[in-house]
């Protein structure tokens, strides 16, 4: 009896170690069996490289163009009181500089709510240089930056309306120019007074590629007065290219371009 209950345990211990020892084998046998993966089955990931459009450096003279404002032109059909135009001139060099003279006439014509006009017109001109900051790409658009030396010299008129005197008859003046101090009003009508202004013009513009030779785009322009003179009877209200009088101005400008065949 002892023996046979020994022999069962014996027997019952080593089926135990020996399913053990095939449960701890069969994936170290798997491992075995599969192998270590080779390094031709190894995926790989195509490097995708990209391809840069090589432009060939521009030569020197790369050619003329002739501008043409439309925004003061545009002001005026939409019922400003200013109507400025102008016309550029510049040179294209190695697509990344762009000497720059430009050409311009402005005029006013306006009264105001207390009864006084304001007149004038003048030519005007600005010269300076553009720097193309996209000038090694393909695809033509430009985006431009800029300095502006500008200069005008003008006469204006300054002058009151007059208002009837309904009783007595006669012109009494302008009862909005009153004289704080005497009292009445005295008439105000001075023509011919000369007046000139230089400043600098600061630009930052986008000019894009339409079709073939013609360019459109915008600009900003800051402008800083630098000197002006004045008549002896009051400030301009309006200095042909430049805008209203003041220190500073932010201008706008939306030019059609054509670059010449040569």
């Amino acid at each position: 009896m002892e023996r046979r209950t020994s022999s069962y345990s014996i027997n019952r211990t080593l089926g135990l170690i020996l399913f053990l020892c095939l449960l701890l084998g069969q994936p170290l046998s798997a491992q075995v069996s599969g192998g270590s993966p080779s390094q031709g089955n190894t995926p790989r990931k195509a490097e995708k490289k990209e391809k840069v459009q090589e432009v060939p450096e521009a030569p020197l003279y790369n050619g003329l163009s002739v501008g043409l404002d439309l925004w003061g032109l545009g002001g005026k059909v939409l019922g400003s009181d200013f109507l400025s135009t102008e016309v550029s001139v510049s040179a294209n060099l190695k697509n990344r500089y762009f000497p720059i003279v430009e050409l311009g006439y402005g005029t006013t014509d306006a009264w105001n709510d207390k009864g006084t006009n304001y007149k004038t017109s003048a030519p005007y001109f600005r010269i300076g240089m553009d720097y193309n900051t996209l000038y090694n790409k393909a695809h033509g658009h430009m985006l431009l930056v800029g300095l502006r030396y500008a200069a005008t010299s003008f006469k204006y008129d300054v002058m009151a309306l007059d208002i009837n005197d309904p009783i007595y008859g006669g012109s009494v003046g302008n009862p909005n120019l009153e004289d704080d101090i005497w009292g009445g009003s005295q008439p105000f009508n001075h023509k011919g007074m000369k007046g000139s202004m230089q400043w600098i013009e600061f630009c930052v513009g986008i000019r894009a590629h339409i079709w073939q030779n013609l360019y459109m785009g915008w600009a900003m322009r800051f402008k800083f007065k630098t000197s002006a003179t004045t008549g002896q009877y009051g400030d301009p209200w309006y200095v042909p290219g430049f805008g209203k009088y003041a220190s500073n101005k932010l201008g706008v400008s939306y030019t059609i371009t054509y670059k010449l065949p040569y």
